[in-house]
C-alpha cells in the first residue's frame, strides 16, 4: 500500500467521522500508559482532559505496557499515530486476505483501490477516527491464522493480541479447531506469560482487573445501541431483565456449537478465510459488549463474497453472492442509530420494526452465517468430491513417471 493511500485513507476517515476532536479512545490508550508511568491506579478515574469525559481503561494491564509508547506524544499526536497504524493495518489486512484467495501477491494498484473502499464502512471510519486498536488487532490475527502458517513463531500474535485484548482467545479455538495443536500452545503460552509479567509488573492493577473491573469497564451501558452482540439484544428485547445474561449466555454456547462445526467443514474444504470469517463472527456476536466499531472484519467477508462473485460470474451461485454483498455493504455503510431512539433508555422500548434497524449488524451477521451454514450443509457432497479429486491429483503427481500407475499396490490407500 503506498502512502498516498494511506494518507487519503486518514484524511477521509477523519471527514466522515467528522469529529472536531478525533482519538478519544487513543487518548484513553495515552493515559493508561500515563497512569502506569505515574504509578496511579489503572482502573480509578483516568482524570482525562476536555473535551472528553472520563472515561474507563477496559483493557488489562498489560495492555496499558503495550501502550507505553503513545506516552511521549501530544494528546491529538496521539490520534495521528493510531490513525497511521490503522491505515497499515487495513493495507495488511487487504493484502493477506488477497493472497489467501488468489494463492499469488495481487497488483498494487488493485491493492491500492480494495484498500480505499472499505473507508464507507462505519466500522473502519469510526475506528480511525476513534483511535481504536479493532484494526491492528485484526490485522495481526489475520497474519497469524493466514500468512504465518506452518511457521516456527506462529499462533504467538493471537497469543499478543488475546493479551491486550480478552475477545481474541477465540483464535486460540480456532487454532484448535483446525487441528494447528502446537500453535494454540504457543497463542496460550503467550497470552499466559504476557498476563504473568502483568501480575508481576502491576499486581494491585491486575488483582482489580480480573476479580472486577473487566466485566465493570462497561458499566450499565450493555443496552445501548451500540452494543450489537447477543447479549446487547437479549438486554433490549428483555428491558434489562435479571436472567438476560444467562440467556445471551445459552445462546453464545448455541453460537459456539454451530460455528465449530463451520469451522471444521470449512477448513477441511480448503476455505481458511471463510474458517477464520466464522470464527471473527463468532466472536463478536457471542462478546457480552461488541460495539459498532468492534466489526471492522467486515472488510475480509467483502473480500471473501466479491472473490466469489468474480469466480462464479451470474450464475444463481453468483447472484446470490452478490446480492448478500450489497446487503452487507449497505448495513455497515450506514449509521443505523440516526434512525432509531437512542439515549436516556429508549432502546429498551423499541417498536419492531426499530428493533429490526436497531440490531442491523447483529441481524447481517447472523444472515451471513445462515446462508454460509445451508452451503456447507447443501454443497457438502460436492465439497466431498472435490476433496477426493484433490487427493486423486495430489497422489498421481507422486507417481514416478517410469512406472505404470497399474503396477502400485493399491493395498495402501495412503500411497495415494
Amino acid at each position: 500500500m503506498s502512502l498516498v493511500t494511506g494518507a487519503v485513507l486518514v484524511i477521509a476517515a477523519y471527514i466522515i467521522a467528522g469529529q472536531r476532536h478525533p482519538g478519544m479512545d487513543s487518548a484513553v490508550y495515552q493515559w493508561g500508559a500515563l497512569a502506569v508511568l505515574h504509578g496511579q491506579p489503572l482502573y480509578e478515574s483516568l482524570h482525562l482532559p476536555s473535551p472528553w469525559a472520563d472515561l474507563p481503561f477496559t483493557y488489562p494491564p498489560i495492555a496499558a505496557l503495550f501502550f507505553l509508547p503513545l506516552a511521549p506524544f501530544p494528546l491529538h499526536g496521539t490520534w495521528g499515530v493510531m490513525a497511521a497504524l490503522s491505515a497499515l493495518a487495513l493495507g495488511v489486512t487487504v493484502r493477506v486476505s488477497l493472497v489467501s484467495l488468489l494463492r499469488k501477491q495481487p497488483p498494487e494498484w488493485l491493492l491500492n483501490v480494495l484498500v480505499l473502499v472499505p473507508i464507507g464502512l462505519q466500522p473502519i471510519w469510526s475506528t480511525i477516527g476513534l483511535g481504536q486498536v479493532n484494526l491492528l488487532l485484526m490485522a495481526i490475527i489475520l497474519l497469524d491464522v493466514l500468512a504465518l502458517k506452518g511457521k516456527r513463531y506462529s499462533g504467538v500474535l493471537i497469543g499478543v493480541a488475546a493479551a491486550i485484548k480478552l475477545t481474541p482467545l477465540i483464535f486460540i479455538a480456532h487454532l484448535i479447531l483446525t487441528r494447528r495443536h502446537a500453535d494454540a500452545a504457543r497463542a496460550a503460552g503467550t497470552f499466559v506469560a504476557l498476563q504473568g509479567l502483568g501480575w508481576l509488573l502491576l499486581p494491585a492493577d491486575s488483582r482489580r482487573f480480573f476479580t472486577g473491573a473487566m466485566m465493570a469497564g462497561n458499566g450499565n451501558r450493555t443496552f445501548e445501541a451500540a452494543n450489537q452482540s447477543i447479549n446487547g439484544l437479549v438486554q433490549r428485547l428483555s428491558g434489562e431483565a435479571p436472567d438476560a445474561f444467562a440467556i445471551s449466555l445459552t445462546l453464545g454456547v448455541v453460537c459456539l456449537a454451530v460455528h465449530a462445526i463451520l469451522v471444521r467443514a470449512l477448513h477441511r474444504h480448503g476455505q481458511h478465510l471463510a474458517a477464520l470469517l466464522a470464527t471473527a463472527f463468532c466472536g463478536l456476536l457471542i462478546s457480552p459488549v461488541t460495539w459498532t466499531h468492534h466489526w471492522v472484519w467486515v472488510v475480509p467477508l467483502c473480500l471473501l463474497l466479491g472473490y466469489r462473485i468474480y469466480r462464479r460470474g451470474l450464475t444463481s451461485h453468483g447472484l446470490a453472492t452478490l446480492g448478500l454483498l450489497l446487503v452487507v455493504l449497505l448495513t455497515f455503510s450506514v449509521d443505523f442509530r440516526l434512525f432509531v431512539p437512542i439515549g436516556d433508555r429508549l432502546e429498551l422500548h423499541w417498536t419492531t420494526l426499530e428493533t429490526l434497524v436497531g440490531n442491523a449488524y447483529l441481524l447481517a451477521a447472523a444472515m451471513v452465517g445462515l446462508v454460509g451454514a445451508v452451503l456447507v450443509a447443501t454443497h457438502r457432497p460436492a465439497l466431498l468430491n472435490q476433496g477426493i479429486n484433490q487427493g486423486i491429483n495430489q497422489g498421481i503427481s507422486r507417481i514416478p513417471a517410469q512406472r505404470d500407475p497399474q503396477e502400485l499396490p493399491l493395498t495402501n490407500p495412503r500411497q495415494w
